[in-house]
């Protein structure tokens, strides 16, 4: 978690370095009806991410460690206000997140949310902003020749920096960190519950409309 916490706060630090001139935008004087210096984030996109994520596992009286690549995709729609910008977005992402203890594969296979975001325009092209909403998951475990599947249902809360070069195309980190809390699983005939927390980090590309 240090790990993914300290690479996200320097991709954030870099982002606030980032210059508007020295993009492909071409900005135009701002006035009270129109977006800030002609650029405009509102309406819908839609993109992927790929990034590295860590998993603790916890069981009655145990809890098991698994890391891993995330990547997948996302689609929201922004609206703007201003230098603020407030958005829906939903997204669905596969892992390779796993533990193997004692002959025993714990995994997370994928996961996905669905998350207000509030951001705020540091320049037109450079936004930063904080995010929450829903999660919903899978957590597996496996032996040779048997394997047990609980879904799981949670939250999501995390920030990230988006950078828009061009009209369209916007680059971005964010950090989640995300609670998946499964119901009773019979395993070797044990009522067992299940939770699965994850701390993931990741670079996102985005198409807007």
């Amino acid at each position: 978690m240090t790990r993914i916490a300290c690479a996200v706060v320097a991709l954030i630090a870099a982002g606030w370095t980032i210059r508007a001139e020295a993009g492909d935008l071409n900005y135009a004087p701002y006035t009270v009806n129109q977006p800030l210096n002609g650029y405009s984030w509102a309406g819908p996109y839609i993109g992927g991410n790929l990034g590295y994520g860590e998993t603790s596992f916890d069981f009655p009286g145990i809890s098991l460690h698994g890391n891993g690549v995330v990547g997948g995709f996302q689609a929201g729609y922004n609206k703007q206000f201003g230098t603020f910008v407030l958005g829906l977005e939903t997204d669905f992402d596969l892992t390779s997140i796993k533990n193997t203890t004692a002959g025993v594969d714990t995994k997370l296979p994928w996961f996905g949310t669905t998350r207000t975001r509030l951001g705020f325009l540091v320049n037109p092209a450079l936004l930063l902003y904080g995010t929450g909403g829903v999660a919903y998951g899978r957590l597996e475990e496996s032996v040779p020749g048997a394997s047990v599947k609980v879904g799981g249902v949670g939250w999501a809360a995390g920030a990230g920096v988006q950078y828009a070069f061009t009209p369209q195309w916007s680059i971005g980190a964010e950090y989640l960190h995300v609670e998946l809390d499964g119901p009773s699983a019979n395993i070797g005939g044990l009522s067992v519950s299940t939770k699965a927390t994850t701390d993931l980090g990741r670079a996102t590309l985005n198409y807007k409309f």
